[in-house]
Formats: C-alpha cells, structure tokens, sequence
C-alpha cells in the first residue's frame, strides 16, 4: 500500500462511515480483510484508531520508514 493510497482512503468523503462499518465487522477499512490477528498491543490499538489490519499497518508503516532513510 502507498502513503497515496492511504491519504485517499482516510480523506474521502465517506471516510467516517467507511471508518466506523470496518470497526463494527472487524475489517480493514483499506483491505476490508479480517482484522483480529495484530502482532502486539501497540498494533492492536493502531487499528482502534485507524481501522487498519496488521498487513496493511506493516506495508503504510515500512513504506513510511524507507522514505525517511532516502
């Protein structure tokens, strides 16, 4: 996932509905994937404040961190 994709998705216009259906089912709100398998505690509460699945927190995160090192 790009840094892109992800902007697009957390400023669409029906991003607090989008938000609060991935919540409510336990999805992802890029993926729409099963949220329930998070690697730690901090994990676990990016996705109460992102709605994001482990996967997709471990490709916007690592994309975010090869930015910072070029």
């Amino acid at each position: 996932m790009s840094n892109a994709l992800a902007l697009q998705v957390f400023s669409r216009p029906t991003y607090r509905s989008d938000y609060a259906r991935a919540k409510a089912q336990q999805t992802c709100i890029i993926c729409s994937r099963p949220a329930v398998r998070f690697r730690d505690p901090s994990a676990r509460f990016e996705y109460t404040v992102s709605a994001l699945c482990q996967q997709c927190q471990d490709q916007l995160f690592s994309s975010r961190e090869r930015g910072k090192r070029a």
